[in-house]
């Protein structure tokens, strides 16, 4: 009789999780919880995601995964023949999941349905009155107040506040005569000009093909909200520009990595912010991705300390020759010799890359990385801070924004695809 139930329970992909007490556990479709900017037609985003947190009859939150496959979810538009969405349910393994799915075309209305064993969870159906936009549509809100309302946006974000306090009052048109004669020549920079809600963009120096990942947040943000009118310098390098110790005569830099001996003005990450922009789409490693493979269960995860990567600092190779001395703390080592001479006999062998989920392997980095995911780097997280970003830049500019523009025959072409002009 048991082996029938159990594939009976296969069939459907549901098994109920047993209590940590050893008793069985049922889960309650009316008791779970549905929540999350998912469910909200004015929160447009690339990859729109939603929450459910599994509860049983008791009204106990499960804190283990209850079935991968245990909620069926629906999504769909109540006006149309067709719906062009796709949809991932991903398993956090503690009980509660994330919904994300990704429109393809925009809709009147739409429909979200989710059920567990044919019962609808929570307040499921859930209707999204529109019109609901996708990704790639240019219907930007006039109100930029309304848009950070409904984005739920922070007013304030310390680290903005921070990176910006060098630089109390900007001279635009002083900073696009020094910046690109003072770092112009060895280094990558784009120089951004937001006019009217167009990205207007000047490269200066060489290997300036990182800006793709600039002008993709920016056209996607242009997209969704009316931007406010502001230029700046990104530097496109590895490392930060302004090294000065004094505040005198620095120069804002927007940077996708900082310290605290520099003053650029931090940004995330290019790889963080592409993660976003192509959520199910061309990429699969995402801030959203990782927390559906976060390795063993905690009891069975090594207290290691683990790292790999190439020789690009000094402290790095010291990290190494740490690790030698105690294997037991850490696992480190180098994929990669480029900067420094390769001594195996203070270094060890190169080794082969890991997986990025291999690293969810240890403690530590796996309850610091989820933690700090969760609540700072998901999509609508991410967007929020780029244009808090450049609302509180404009305060610091001293005249108003103008762009003297031209578009060459040749980039015309460009122009149609990215929806930029370059100047």
């Amino acid at each position: 009789m048991f082996s029938i139930l159990l594939l009976y329970c296969l069939f459907l992909g549901t098994i109920p999780a047993l209590a940590e007490t050893g008793g069985e556990r049922r889960l309650s479709p009316e008791k779970s919880e549905i929540w999350g900017p998912g469910l909200k037609a004015d929160v447009v985003l690339p990859a729109r995601y939603f929450y459910i947190q599994a509860v049983d009859t008791s009204g106990n939150k499960f804190t283990s995964s209850p079935g991968e496959k245990v909620f069926q979810v629906k999504i769909s538009a109540p006006d149309e023949q067709f719906t062009r969405v796709g949809v991932q349910v991903l398993d956090r393994k503690d009980g509660s999941f994330i919904i994300r799915y990704r429109m393809y075309a925009s809709y009147k209305n739409l429909k979200v349905e989710v059920k567990f064993q044919g019962q609808h969870v929570a307040k499921s159906p859930y209707i999204l009155k529109g019109p609901v936009y996708h990704e790639n549509c240019d219907c930007p809100l006039e109100d930029s107040a309304v848009w950070l309302q409904e984005m739920n946006c922070p007013e304030i974000i310390a680290q903005i506040q921070r990176d910006l306090a060098h630089f109390p009052t900007v001279d635009p048109e002083k900073l696009a005569a020094e910046i690109p004669k003072r770092f112009g020549q060895r280094q990558s920079l784009c120089h951004y000009t937001l006019k009217d809600n167009k990205v207007y963009i000047k490269t200066h120096g060489e290997h300036v093909g990182f800006r793709i990942f600039m002008d993709a947040i920016l056209l996607s943000l242009t997209r969704k909200v009316k931007m406010p009118d502001v230029e700046f310098f990104v530097n496109l390098g590895d490392w930060p520009l302004e090294k000065k110790k004094s505040n005198s005569n620095i120069h804002p830099i927007f940077s996708w990595c900082g310290s605290t001996d520099s003053k650029d003005i931090v940004m995330p990450t290019y790889d963080l912010t592409d993660s976003v922009l192509e959520t199910m789409g061309r990429v699969s490693l995402d801030m959203m991705s990782v927390q559906a493979n976060t390795g063993p269960p905690w009891e069975s995860k090594n207290s290691t300390a683990v790292w790999r990567g190439r020789d690009s600092r000094k402290e790095r190779l010291e990290l190494v020759k740490l690790s030698r001395k105690h294997p037991e703390l850490i696992d480190a080592a180098f994929t990669n010799f480029f900067f420094f001479k390769h001594d195996e006999s203070l270094y060890g062998p190169i080794v082969k890359h890991i997986s990025f989920f291999d690293f969810f392997k240890a403690k530590n980095i796996a309850k610091a990385g989820q933690e700090f995911a969760r609540n700072n780097l998901m999509g609508d997280d991410i967007f929020c801070y780029y244009f808090k970003l450049f609302e509180v830049s404009i305060f610091q500019e001293n005249r108003r924004v103008t762009c003297s523009c031209t578009c060459p025959q040749e980039q015309i072409i460009f122009h149609l695809i990215s929806e930029s002009i370059l100047i």
